[in-house]
């Protein structure tokens, strides 16, 4: 038996198939809530194993009206040539310059950067912050096909680290270009090099030592590895054997490449959702943020 949405959750079952999600594999409603945190980026809190999850999953569907528009597939958030979303409208391509929405008191300056190389193939933007560090926190990213945004997605969180940010928004925009399967590769590109060593250089390790850092004779408290849930989601997502090839790479941010700026105001625009829930209730307790990811991740087995 499997579970099957009601009705009123129909919204959020069609907005977990946009993400790729096989909606009729979930066996229970408590592994659906789990999958629909983990793809939107929600932060609802879970009750006690056992109890009835539809009020949670109302609460998790109408939060993600925050960052993600829940529609049918038809009418989810795309944002195709010649079409202008009233909410987010369309960017221009790579080559039609800066946008001017970077992080306060910062300026855009140019650096380096092949433009050409982006206007071809898939290429997904992602950026997150908090403000202050930690604080009330977004997430963003954007899909750009061949020079040109196909799709946005954002949230937020109202008590989070920069660091927890940068590796949601990350997560997210691994998730969105597993969907992505009519396309061989598809690059990823963050201004954390927190993020793009972590995934390139650092998780590897991180993993053969049971997801702590250091070796076995380091003192217990350095190898402590903040944010692993977010990690060991991370490695999970690139490691589904479905899908295009995935690359992460580094660019550097506020400096003139129109698809990071675009990402940074997207993110900006998930903090602001989360300031304007105005000290709604609907979210988890934001005191503990690695204790929720574990609680999720207990819940879901």
């Amino acid at each position: 038996m499997t579970y099957s949405f009601p009705p009123s959750l129909h919204p959020l079952r069609d907005c977990l198939r946009t993400f790729g999600a096989d909606v009729s594999a979930f066996k229970t409603d408590r592994q659906a809530a789990f999958m629909a945190q983990q793809l939107l980026g929600t932060r609802v809190k879970f009750p006690a194993k056992g109890k009835d999850m539809t009020e949670t999953m109302l609460r998790i569907q109408e939060s993600a009206r925050v960052s993600i528009q829940l529609s049918t597939p038809q009418k989810e958030v795309v944002f195709k040539q010649g079409v202008n979303h009233p909410e987010a409208p369309m960017q221009k391509g790579f080559l039609g310059g800066a946008q001017k929405h970077g992080k306060k008191g910062r300026q855009t300056k140019h650096h380096a950067f092949d433009h050409q190389a982006v206007t071809s193939g898939v290429h997904i933007f992602c950026d997150g912050a908090a403000v202050p560090n930690p604080g009330v926190g977004g997430w963003g990213y954007a899909v750009y096909q061949d020079g040109r945004e196909t799709f946005a997605g954002w949230g937020g969180d109202p008590q989070a680290t920069n660091n927890q940010m940068e590796l949601t928004a990350l997560l997210n925009a691994i998730d969105r270009a597993r969907a992505l399967s009519e396309n061989p590769t598809v690059i990823i590109w963050c201004d954390s090099q927190y993020c793009v060593r972590g995934v390139n250089e650092w998780m590897a390790g991180w993993k053969a030592n049971g997801w702590q850092r250091g070796g076995p004779n380091a003192d217990p408290k350095n190898r402590i590895l903040l944010n692993a849930e977010l990690w060991q989601a991370i490695d999970a997502a690139l490691n589904v054997a479905s899908g295009p090839k995935i690359v992460i790479r580094w660019v550097k941010g506020h400096h003139g490449i129109a698809g990071n700026e675009r990402a940074d105001e997207l993110a900006e625009r998930g903090r602001q959702g989360v300031t304007d829930l105005d000290g709604r209730n609907d979210l988890a307790d934001p005191n503990d943020l690695d204790v929720r990811y574990r609680q999720i991740m207990e819940a879901s087995n």
